[in-house]
């Protein structure tokens, strides 16, 4: 059984695969790209929840308002820092080891977006270059 293709038909036949292909290895580089980056945001969301277990964030922002309001922020950080749990300040350490862990991450996949639509419009004009040569 033998199939009888112009040469215009394999030409498109190929170009059709290729985009297919390059589709899918475009969608596996952005998986790997930005899954990183929403693992990390899980995380963040599970230790930001744990810490409101240990600390009135509503109670927090209260005595943050008042403290600025008096121009006492300065002791206000401090005795806030001095006068808390061991494991409150490991969470808010956590937190910002995973905060900054994520700023990574997100960095990443907005570079691998800006590539992979840098790529598609240089593609795009590429292609409308050629077809109106042709």
């Amino acid at each position: 059984m033998e199939h009888n293709y112009t040469n215009e038909e394999m030409i498109v036949s190929v170009k059709s695969l290729k985009q297919r292909i390059m589709r899918r290895i475009y969608i596996l580089y952005m998986l790997r790209t930005i899954a990183p980056f929403a693992f990390d945001c899980l995380i963040i969301i599970i230790v930001a929840f744990i810490a409101t277990l240990f600390v009135s964030v509503k109670d927090v922002w209260k005595n943050l308002g008042m403290a600025q309001d008096s121009g006492q922020l300065s002791s206000f950080s401090f005795s806030a820092l001095s006068e808390t749990e061991i494991t409150t300040k490991l969470l808010l350490i956590v937190l910002g080891v995973v905060g900054y862990i994520t700023y990574r991450h997100l960095k990443r996949a907005w570079r691998a977006v800006r590539t992979l639509k840098q790529g598609t419009f240089e593609a795009r004009s590429t292609k409308s270059e050629r077809n109106s040569n042709m």
